[in-house]
């Protein structure tokens, strides 16, 4: 199972890596604007997690740089896969950022003037991109370099909810409004696929809008006490996380179940070309069909919640593999404009329901006393997984010329031998609900 969509909204969850609080102090005094105490620490993760989420290469600019690739340099399947890939890779490396802001203080503090200079050098750098040469080394560089900045944003803005959610009492609030933030950035998709079709300088413009607007409010409203100390001990606390991590049998499971789910062939690209070689659909049309993703992706997220509490989590993995190896077989009916939209709500609801058991198995079997490094490994194989699905979909369509509809048949039919992996997850980790963890006196502790 490709875990993208197939219009899919490439949100890199590499690392996740939130730093902790560091030295116990409390997160920048905000400006007051209202009398809400955590109005500023809200305001400041949610613009940070929209203007991360909304402007990443595979957000606002993947239906750009896919049809400029595609149309203007003549690139096939593979060329296009490798390139999106390979400016997303620094999300793969996301928990070094966390480190390094942790341990080596900017100006005395450990998150203002990373917020101001990875905003403002992200926005510069898109605008970069927008006029670079167009060709595939020079774009492909200047997208991981703008990339590299963009993923301090996010982690910046992660360990500011951390550390504002600890002070004030409200990580549950402020989860939301990171939730709430990054489903409204995906809504960058179908905006990039409108314009798609004008200069890829203009997509670049938009990228880079909510990272200036970030850095203004970085620079005035946010304000950190200028004492924090360059802190050595973080590198040798990682090297700990590492070493438990590493032991840890339950992790190794998780992230290799996460990896052979993620590595099935992938059809993304290739129903990119499918779409527009083969059925014609305009560059509105498919942004129509990315809207309609993430709407019915929304929806299937709210039905989790429901499953998660009446069904272990075994029995949830089994349901939601099956059924997303059973109904990427739609796309078998994938024809014209009425069956594709129909297609893609089907199928994004339920895929939708697919990841979020996948996201519960990794944070499961993180291990305690490795949280941070033990997430970051899981969710490091799930973005593996799916670089190389996304290339070796893309090579079996172009390089064996594979039809898109006998890609669907291999999709689906390694998708369902991942089931047979199933059986050897820990029973201490998948067969319990979620309400028997949170109700029961000695929590669960993965080995």
């Amino acid at each position: 199972m490709s875990t993208e969509s197939a219009n899919a909204i490439s949100i890199a969850a590499a690392g996740e890596h939130v730093p902790p609080p560091v030295d116990g102090k409390k997160p920048g005094h905000f400006a007051k604007i209202t009398g809400v105490p955590y109005f500023g620490v809200a305001l400041i993760v949610g613009c940070g997690i929209f203007a991360s989420t909304f402007s990443q290469t595979g957000v606002i600019g993947l239906y750009p740089l896919r049809f400029l690739l595609k149309d203007k340099l003549g690139e096939g399947p593979l060329r296009v896969a490798l390139f999106m890939q390979l400016a997303a890779m620094p999300w793969n490396l996301k928990i070094f950022s966390g480190i390094i802001s942790d341990s080596i203080p900017i100006f005395g503090t450990r998150r203002r003037h990373y917020l101001i200079f990875s905003s403002l050098l992200a926005g510069l750098l898109w605008l970069v991109v927008g006029i670079v040469p167009p060709r595939f080394m020079p774009m492909v560089l200047m997208a991981i370099t703008m990339n590299v900045a963009l993923v301090f944003v996010s982690t910046i803005s992660g360990a500011i909810l951390v550390e504002g959610g600890q002070t004030f009492g409200v990580t549950g609030k402020l989860s939301s409004v990171r939730v709430l933030a990054m489903n409204i950035a995906g809504l960058g998709v179908p905006l990039g696929a409108l314009l798609a079709t004008r200069m890829l300088g203009i997509s670049a413009m938009a990228a880079a809008i909510p990272l200036f607007l970030l850095f203004l409010i970085a620079v005035f409203l946010y304000k950190e006490k200028p004492t924090a100390k360059r802190n050595p001990k973080i590198w040798k606390d990682v090297k700990s996380q590492l070493k438990i991590a590493v032991g840890a049998k339950t992790l190794w499971f998780a992230a290799g179940l996460l990896f052979l789910v993620t590595f099935a062939p992938g059809f993304s690209t290739p129903l990119m070309f499918y779409q527009t070689d083969t059925l014609h659909f305009s560059e509105h049309f498919i942004g129509l069909l990315t809207l309609i993703d993430a709407i019915a992706g929304a929806a299937g997220a709210f039905f989790y919640v429901y499953f998660c509490r009446r069904m272990s989590l075994r029995q949830l993995l089994y349901g939601s593999i099956s059924l997303t190896a059973a109904l990427s077989l739609l796309y078998l009916g994938y024809n014209d404009k009425n069956s594709a939209m129909l297609i893609e709500a089907v199928y994004c609801f339920v895929l939708s329901l697919a990841q979020l058991p996948l996201y519960d198995l990794a944070a499961r079997a993180t291990p305690k006393g490795s949280e941070a490094v033990g997430y970051s490994v899981i969710m490091s194989m799930w973005n593996w997984g799916l670089f190389f699905s996304d290339l070796l979909g893309s090579a079996l369509f172009e390089k064996y010329h594979m039809s898109f509809k006998s890609l669907v048949w291999l999709n689906a039919a390694t998708t369902a031998l991942v089931l047979l992996a199933i059986p050897f997850l820990p029973s201490l980790l998948v067969d319990h609900k979620e309400v028997e963890i949170a109700s029961s006196n000695a929590p669960i502790t993965p080995a």
